[in-house]
């Protein structure tokens, strides 16, 4: 008997719950999250419990959104470590940083950095959050998930202390990573709030409930945001 024909079996002697969380546990452990979806398996029990389904699309919103969100920080974290080297350059050359083109850069730049600071805490507190809530403290990120958003936030932490040695070099005022009076683009409730809605709606719609599906995510659209 194959390992996926045994915990088949052992699937059908489970609540919803076990389930979801046996399926989880089964899958960390042989990859990553895109190596799982290379796999391609496909799961009857997600269309047979909606307790079961609703974890297993929560599971494929986080990590999915963990490594789309952290993809799209690259684009800014490349920019920012071109910007310290040539920051680093001018120094060693002896001359002066220039800012004619903006007149507010260094701020700018400090903004960025620190907003960016906050979206990676933000995002990690939201994925602890639903480790806690929803499947009992079990890492709910993939190995390759993880290793993803561990990065995000060295790398984070080692451009603001670039552009710390900068601001000290230069006057301008630094980067406090304990400082929590900066809002990230996205709160960690606007996330979570998200993922759930988002899980909540395939998980109907696995089950047959289209039309509950809609209105869920209906009412997500038309909520009032703060």
């Amino acid at each position: 008997m194959s390992m996926h024909s045994r915990l088949r079996s052992v699937q059908k002697s489970l609540k919803g719950r076990e389930v979801a969380l046996l399926w989880l546990k089964t899958s960390q452990s042989r990859g990553g999250y895109l190596e799982y979806w290379e796999r391609g398996e496909f799961h009857t029990w997600v269309s047979e419990n909606e307790e079961a389904a609703l974890l297993y699309y929560l599971v494929v919103e986080v990590n999915g959104g963990v490594i789309s969100t952290v993809d799209n920080w690259r684009a800014l974290t490349s920019w920012a470590s071109l910007l310290g080297i040539s920051m680093i350059d001018a120094k060693r050359q002896s001359r002066p940083v220039q800012f004619e083109t903006v007149q507010d850069f260094s701020d700018r730049w400090r903004k960025k950095l620190r907003t960016l600071h906050a979206d990676v805490f933000a995002l990690e507190q939201a994925v602890e959050l639903i480790s806690e809530g929803y499947f009992d403290r079990h890492e709910v990120l993939f190995s390759d998930a993880r290793e993803q958003l561990t990065s995000a936030r060295e790398s984070a932490e080692l451009l603001i202390a670039g552009y710390n040695c900068f601001a000290e070099d230069n006057g301008k005022e630094s980067i406090s990573l304990d400082s929590d009076d900066v809002r990230p683009s996205r709160s960690v409730e606007q996330r979570l709030n998200e993922w759930v809605m988002l899980a909540r709606t395939k998980a109907l719609a696995a089950q047959g409930r289209v039309f509950e599906a809609r209105n869920e995510a209906l009412r997500w659209l038309t909520r009032e945001k703060p």
